[in-house]
């Protein structure tokens, strides 16, 4: 009998031990919202966006021209034909040269020798190139034709070409499986040296080719910069896109998100290139530092650069397309801040494996004078010639973006086709960076251009860490030193450390520098292969987050996601909040979450205590506009019934919520399926309480409009875009969900402990029995 009443106690906490862990979510939850509440001032233009060149988001995506490598520059880290990465030939001879190039900048192309049966010579774009959820490169996919050709779309292309003793045709061909488009190109003359032409394509169906060059003559001919441009990208034609145009599904992506600022152009490519390169051309790694410069005029006139992003696997060049001009010119038809993103003069750190010289340093492997001379191959020095002239480009930077028509560089961009300034108000020094040798170079940079431009704000770095020594450093140094600065922080997470952390920015000085959260990102651990990781738990994750963001607005004064884009198959980075294809775009729960949260926010704080286990929230106002937004956020399976009292607010004219949930944490979007889009729903408006239920692992926006607000101009979602997925389907999980894995390992943990404390109990119950 005994033995029995025990086993039942332990039966009995078991129970309880399981109902305490499952039962911390509540079921229903109650508030109250009051004007006595308001609190902090934030800043209701917070979210922006973050672009740089990597997973072939610039060339190869946002940039409309479709021919990769098209000016021959590309390099290999090896000893391999370089330059001819990205085409083919049949049956013409063809060498790389560089005698007497086009110009000083664009140093290779293409030589053919051409028989009487003559030949062709073709390029796929920009391929993708790993196997499906892998980094492992694909034979198949890397070698298929990959220029997205829309239905009934007319493409310009041209090319430059320096006649040597060639006679015959030359003409410009677009193909796929049912496209076949060709045009005649005009032969320069052997006299007029290297000549521009253009012709007209056109694509009947959308469908992936190629684009292919046919000789059908005799004789040498060298051709270089070749490009094939939609005549439908936005930006085609028009005065203020003097040089290029953009991929139009891209921009609307962006456009979606309302950003109010956009940071560019890294990130790691405004640093240098890899260590790797200039190993390779043996020269220091300080002959690679990203310089603004190279990246405005004329495209075939722009000095490209190994893209940082470049490895064994990939030759990866930035064309540099999409240059400073372009940013510009993108942030004013957004409407956003511009914030570009110089380095201090010294290179990407790590590539400069600055940690590792530096611990040689303290712990006495090298001396002062060999860090010294360590430090000279690899960044400016302060006085020196390299460095005051860097000084001035970082100036110049800043008069090409505001000065006078009047002035040189004003002068330089109105040719570029901007005559009236842009009017930057910001300026970032660094990317990153840390430690002795940042804080160096930034100085001096940093008092140059308070002495000639005071009205700019300087964003500062804390290098790449969530916490540690580093950052304690920077920002002790920058609240000293720089308190007028905002400060760049970047971090990307997993082990779901953004949940564990809403509080982050909770202690930080309110009295010091604010902060920029520039570049961050949850990484799910539990399930998803790069697209598929993008799902919705890490999406909840980054929402949670995002609540004490906006908690914390009054110190936190700019937020942006990295990376923002990423073709499918050819990613350099995990994580991404919009995929793309030649053909299609896909918006991530990730991405959903920012639209959702940017779109949604006012300018105070009204404070609350609703935050508990699993459940987290943040609720912004807007008198002047009498707009209220009550975010939840609930990584909890279970629903939760929602009642807010907002009765301190008088009449109640609409209250509806915009939200993102599903059933399972693992719901994604790709290329040929979508699972989980936003969707609205109207809430219960009852005396001045507000009423709805809200999903389990969902994202919720209560928008509450009152007095003379009707809610008309309320931010309404939008369609699917035409070219993803249009048909919503149940998303059917091939893994175990992480709550269902949570609980199965509680209750065999608790079972475990419970038949463990069981067989002790018995144990003990035997011995006394027989003593």
């Amino acid at each position: 009998m005994k033995n029995k009443v025990i086993i039942i106690a332990i039966m009995l906490i078991v129970l309880l031990m399981s109902t305490m862990f499952f039962g911390c979510a509540k079921s229903r939850v109650s508030f109250s919202l009051s004007k006595e509440n308001i609190g902090v001032s934030i800043n209701d233009e917070m979210y922006g966006l973050f672009l740089e060149d990597i997973s072939y988001a610039g060339d190869g995506g946002l940039v409309s021209n479709l021919v990769q490598n098209g000016s021959f520059e590309y390099e290999y880290l090896d000893s391999k034909n370089d330059h001819f990465q990205g085409w083919k030939s049949s049956d013409i001879y063809c060498i790389i040269s560089n005698e007497n190039p086009l110009n000083e900048n664009n140093t290779y192309y293409l030589h053919l020798d051409s028989s009487a049966n003559g030949g062709n010579i073709s390029n796929n774009g920009y391929v993708e190139l790993y196997k499906e959820g892998t980094k492992k490169i694909d034979e198949t996919k890397s070698d298929t034709p990959d220029m997205g050709f829309t239905k009934e779309t007319k493409y310009e292309f041209s090319c430059y070409l320096r006649n040597i003793d060639y006679e015959g045709e030359i003409s410009a061909r677009i193909q796929s499986e049912n496209n076949l488009s060709t045009a005649l190109i005009t032969v320069p003359t052997a006299a007029e040296g290297w000549v521009k032409v253009t012709c007209e394509l056109e694509a009947k169906y959308s469908e992936d080719g190629f684009l292919a060059i046919d000789f059908n003559g005799v004789g040498s001919i060298d051709i270089d910069f070749v490009s094939l441009v939609s005549k439908s990208s936005y930006g085609y034609e028009s005065s203020e896109w003097k040089y290029i145009s953009l991929r139009q599904d891209m921009l609307d992506a962006l456009k979606e998100l309302s950003p109010n600022f956009i940071r560019f152009p890294g990130g790691c490519l405004a640093e240098s290139a890899s260590i790797e390169m200039a190993q390779y051309h043996n020269v220091d790694l300080k002959e690679y530092i990203y310089n603004w410069k190279d990246s405005i005029g004329p495209l075939e006139e722009r000095k490209q650069i190994v893209n940082i992003w470049a490895d064994v696997d990939r030759v990866y060049n930035n064309t540099q397309s999409m240059g400073y001009h372009e940013y510009f010119q993108l942030c004013e038809d957004l409407d956003a801040d511009a914030i570009p993103i110089l380095n201090v003069g010294i290179p990407c750190q790590f590539e400069a494996k600055y940690n590792k010289m530096k611990k040689k340093l303290d712990s006495g492997e090298i001396s002062r004078e060999e860090w010294e001379d360590y430090l000279k191959t690899v960044a400016y020095t302060p006085g020196e010639e390299d460095y005051i002239q860097y000084t001035q480009d970082v100036l110049d930077l800043i008069e090409y973006a505001n000065g006078d028509i009047s002035t040189e560089w004003g002068a330089k961009r109105a040719a570029n086709g901007h005559p009236e300034p842009f009017n930057i108000k910001y300026i970032g020094l660094g990317n990153e960076n840390w430690g002795e040798l940042y804080w160096r170079n930034f100085d001096p940079l940093y008092n140059a251009i308070k002495e000639k431009y005071p009205e700019i704000t300087i964003v500062s770095s804390a290098g790449y860490k969530f916490t540690g020594e580093e950052k304690e450093e920077a920002w002790e140094i920058i609240n000293s030193k720089y308190a007028d600065t905002i400060v760049d922080e970047h971090y990307y997470t997993g082990g779901e450390k953004l949940f564990k952390n809403n509080d982050y920015y909770d202690d930080y000085d309110r009295n010091g520098a604010k902060v920029f959260l520039g570049e961050y990102a949850s990484t799910c651990q539990f399930f998803g292969k790069h697209i598929t990781k993008n799902n919705l738990w890490s999406a909840i994750e980054d929402a949670s987050y995002m609540t004490g963001l906006e908690r914390n607005g009054d110190i936190v004064s700019m937020v942006a996601y990295a990376p923002t884009f990423a073709k499918v198959n050819s990613l350099c980075w995990d994580v991404n909040l919009i995929w793309f294809d030649s053909q299609s775009i896909v918006l991530t729960p990730n991405y959903y979450a920012q639209m959702l949260f940017s779109n949604n926010i006012g300018n105070k704080v009204i404070n609350t205590d609703v935050n508990s286990y699993g459940f987290y929230s943040t609720t912004t106002i807007n008198e002047e506009e009498e707009a209220i937004y009550v975010k939840i956020v609930n990584s909890n399976s279970s629903s939760v019934d929602i009642n807010i009292d907002v009765s301190d607010f008088g009449n109640i004219n609409m209250a509806n919520m915009q939200y993102l949930s599903d059933k399972s944490q693992a719901a994604c979007n790709n290329i040929n399926s979508t699972t989980i889009v936003p969707k609205q729903k109207d809430v219960e408006n009852t005396n001045g309480t507000i009423s709805t239920k809200i999903d389990g692992y969902s994202i919720n926006v209560i928008r509450i409009y009152y007095g003379s607000n009707n809610g008309e101009d309320a931010y309404v979602l939008p369609d699917i875009p035409s070219n993803m997925c249009q048909d919503v389907t149940q998303y059917n999980t091939p893994y175990i969900t992480l709550g269902a894995f949570i609980a199965i390992m509680v209750i065999l943990g608790v079972s475990i402990i419970g038949f463990a404390l069981i067989g002790i109990l018995r144990y003990i119950y035997k011995k006394k029995q027989k003593e």
